[in-house]
């Protein structure tokens, strides 16, 4: 009767610690849920942290990382010298596909700041979508030609290590 008890007694205390564990990591990730939440996105699957960097100046002005940020409504240049942590998910509704569509959220500083989409599945290297499903010309309203040399232009102006 008193092995019982112990093993009760242990029972209890490694489930309480379990459901500690998943509650933190519940915290931990809840600031890009909430952000896609607040889209109006349904989160079918969190891949986690698929991919972390420091953005610099130098990066700015390559593929794709210029394409990455300029999908992007921040400003690159507030994140240079930061870690950037890009935490994956599978979301449903919304704007890119009526199935399921991966979407990568840009964290800095512990916040969401945006990221990209992709339609779930599709292999190829044939596109790139805000995270709202625009596409660069879209959100910047020229060519990409045009978009480009004035980006890179920008960026090399500013890259003064």
């Amino acid at each position: 009767m008193i092995a019982l008890k112990y093993v009760l007694i242990l029972f209890m205390l490694s489930f309480s610690t379990g459901c500690t564990s998943e509650k933190n990591a519940t915290l931990e990730r809840s600031e890009p849920q909430s952000y896609l939440e607040q889209k109006g996105y349904y989160i079918v699957s969190n891949e986690g942290i698929v991919y972390s960097y420091e953005l610099t100046k130098q990066k700015i002005i390559e593929l794709p990382y210029m394409i990455y940020w300029g999908l992007q409504s921040a400003d690159p240049s507030d994140y240079f010298g930061k870690t950037i942590q890009v935490q994956k998910f599978i979301v449903t509704n919304h704007p890119l596909s009526k199935e399921k569509v991966d979407v990568y959220v840009y964290v800095a500083d512990h916040k969401p700041i945006g990221g990209t989409s992709h339609p779930h599945g599709d292999a190829s290297d044939g596109g790139y979508w805000s995270i709202d499903g625009k596409t660069l010309e879209e959100l910047q309203d020229q060519p990409f030609q045009e978009w480009r040399e004035h980006w890179v232009e920008k960026y090399t102006n500013t890259t003064q290590n």
